[in-house]
């Protein structure tokens, strides 16, 4: 198999370290089986951990027949599936989440559990294993509401969310935990990433709503919230090449497509691909949700720094993502 080159040491002679085999946390989810899928076919053998609690066994179709790919039903709050999962890996791919910022709100103390004590757990069984890497899926929510547009990873981190909260603690522990065991970690700041499988969020909800009743569209807020969105294929590229050229020392990288859309421009771009254009009915109900960040834009200039270019435009990725979703739950519009 191709080992995948981890930088070891960062000064001029670019030492790199060999790994072969990688743990992927939260792998049936929608991030986590695209990047198990892209180590794979990159030669790295991969262990997946996920307790499907939001993850789904069909996002794994494709790993399952794998020999490269092992599955452990298991759960990051429990020390022991983390250890049997982590046995003779290089390093550990942290995905696993609880995931919806309304959820956050309603529930802050599962929140906690999951994302703050998971990523401790996961941290403290690779210090005990000698997993030497761990990259962290953070969020765009840890800056909370700024006027600085775009934003830079040295804008302060102002939650105002409990989901954005509990990704804010968990970056500084891989922050404590490099300076401390010498584990290499990145907090990876993605905003919104869209595409097959993702089963949450703005395009997914819309969707939803369309193939029960294409007539008329319930939109939630007012329609102007302008957020940064990023193909699935692009956040898998730039992962991978954080790990491979990044520096990893606790460092934060935004990961966005350095532009943002409205959500008008998102229903309109729908509508039009569905057909469904000047036959729908749209109705903002001027109300968003608890925690919602209204506008959002990545400054990627860090990321662009390692060679990073967005290949995946919003048209492109919205007709690739529709037609998932349509041979999964069926079709949208008057069809």
């Amino acid at each position: 198999m191709k080992p995948l080159n981890i930088p070891r040491e960062y000064d001029s002679s670019e030492k790199l370290k060999k790994i072969s085999r990688v743990l992927v946390t939260g792998v049936a989810g929608f991030m986590g089986s695209h990047l198990a899928e892209r180590f794979i076919s990159d030669g790295v053998e991969v262990v997946g951990i996920d307790n499907f609690s939001c993850g789904f066994m069909e996002n794994l179709e494709n790993l399952v027949k794998k020999k490269e790919f092992h599955l452990v039903k298991g759960d990051i709050r429990k020390i022991a599936d983390l250890q049997r999962s982590m046995k003779e890996v290089e390093g550990v791919l942290h995905f696993a989440a609880q995931s919806s910022v309304p959820k956050s709100a309603e529930n802050p103390l599962e929140d906690f559990e999951v994302n703050v004590r998971g990523t401790l757990n996961v941290l403290e069984c690779a210090r005990k294993l000698d997993v030497g890497v761990v990259i962290f899926a953070s969020s765009s929510t840890v800056y909370g509401v700024t006027e600085v547009l775009p934003t830079d990873e040295n804008q302060p981190i102002l939650p105002i969310s409990n989901y954005g909260a509990s990704k804010a603690a968990a970056e500084a522990f891989c922050a404590s935990y490099s300076a401390l065991y010498d584990i290499k970690t990145a907090n990876l700041r993605y905003y919104n990433i869209y595409g097959p499988r993702s089963r949450r969020g703005v395009m997914f909800d819309l969707l939803e709503k369309l193939r029960k009743n294409w007539r008329e569209l319930e939109v939630l807020g007012d329609g102007k919230q302008t957020k940064d969105y990023l193909y699935i294929s692009d956040a898998v590229d730039a992962t991978m090449l954080i790990i491979e050229k990044g520096r990893l020392k606790g460092e934060a990288y935004n990961v966005g497509y350095g532009r943002n859309f409205s959500v008008s421009e998102i229903v309109e771009e729908i509508l039009k691909i569905t057909g469904l254009a000047g036959k729908t009915k749209i109705r903002y109900t001027g109300k968003s949700w608890p925690g919602d960040v209204p506008v959002t834009l990545a400054d990627i200039s860090k990321l662009k720094s390692l060679g990073f270019r967005p290949k995946v435009s919003l048209g492109d990725g919205l007709r690739k993502f529709i037609d998932w979703y349509e041979k999964t739950y069926g079709c949208v519009g008057a069809k």
